[in-house]
């Protein structure tokens, strides 16, 4: 997995954008932007969640 944020330092992080107006906390939010990506799509893992005790082989389908 990989993170990914913006290339400009301003848009890292969390960042708090002022309401309009003499107040700025009024109105205010918090905003966070990033992302999420794999390199090696076809890497994957299976889990198997289940109450039988004994390990059933999964089938991948292609």
């Amino acid at each position: 997995m990989g993170f990914r944020e913006h290339v400009n330092p301003a848009y890292q992080g969390l960042r708090h954008i002022p309401g309009r107006g003499p107040y700025p906390l009024q109105e205010s939010f918090f905003a966070r932007g990033f992302g999420t990506g794999t390199r090696h799509r076809g890497a994957a893992v299976v889990v198997q969640i289940t109450t039988n005790l004994s390990y059933t082989a999964p089938t991948i389908a292609t």
